[in-house]
């Protein structure tokens, strides 16, 4: 495969990192935005309770779709649904994990954003892979396993970028990977969510682009 600049936010942050640390040969740049290390407690954080603090409305119909006795792990449970031998369960069940993505995605909700996890062919794609991942811990062979090997795209120009607010990916991911990682520059959009449509946010995103961009030409 030939030479690339990787850039990736939120579950693309993940397969980013994991991409340019088995390649990094073939890496010359990195921009990440929305920090997401795959890790229990962030998983945790977003589908057992964590952000349902923040946004108990969206959470409550994500809650109760699944039964009492089921909610010790929403992802397991979720899997169950996504995977059910009756169309009807898969896409209702797509529908919930969906929208409450889409509800949680930004500082101030976006209604067409949300209306996305109405849409049966999308919420059933978007459901699916990701709870196929989570389910598999991404198939990486530790919980810290994208922290573990920062070592081997130290050398590589790399930019984060994370809303101050985002409640998909929280900040402590990205402080983790900043902290592991201080080669990377480093910014924190203060008034701004998880999507990559908030203002500050594309302002970053564009701005570490266009330096790697410059790194091109010289």
């Amino acid at each position: 495969m030939r030479i690339m600049q990787v850039f990736g936010g939120s579950w693309g942050s993940t397969l980013a990192l994991a991409y340019s640390q088995t390649h990094p040969d073939k890496v010359t740049g990195i921009v990440l935005r929305g920090i997401f290390l795959l890790r229990k407690k962030e998983l945790d954080w977003f589908y057992e309770g964590g952000a349902a603090a923040v946004f108990p409305d969206a959470w409550e119909p994500f809650r109760d779709f699944i039964p009492e006795d089921e909610r010790n792990c929403f992802i397991a449970a979720y899997s169950k649904r996504l995977t059910s031998s009756d169309a009807d369960v898969q896409i209702e069940a797509a529908k919930r994990w969906t929208t409450w993505e889409m509800m949680t995605a930004h500082l101030l909700q976006n209604h067409e954003n949300i209306k996305r996890g109405e849409d049966d062919k999308f919420s059933l794609a978007f459901a699916r892979i990701e709870n196929h991942y989570f389910i598999n811990k991404g198939f990486l062979d530790s919980d810290s396993h994208l922290l573990d090997n920062v070592d081997k795209i130290r050398h590589i120009k790399s930019f984060i970028v994370q809303g101050r607010y985002d409640m998909c990916c929280p900040m402590m991911s990205a402080w983790d990977l900043h902290k592991a990682w201080p080669e990377a520059e480093f910014k924190v959009v203060p008034d701004a969510g998880h999507s990559a449509n908030e203002v500050g946010v594309a302002a970053e995103l564009v701005s570490a682009n266009e330096k790697l961009k410059g790194m091109l030409k010289k």
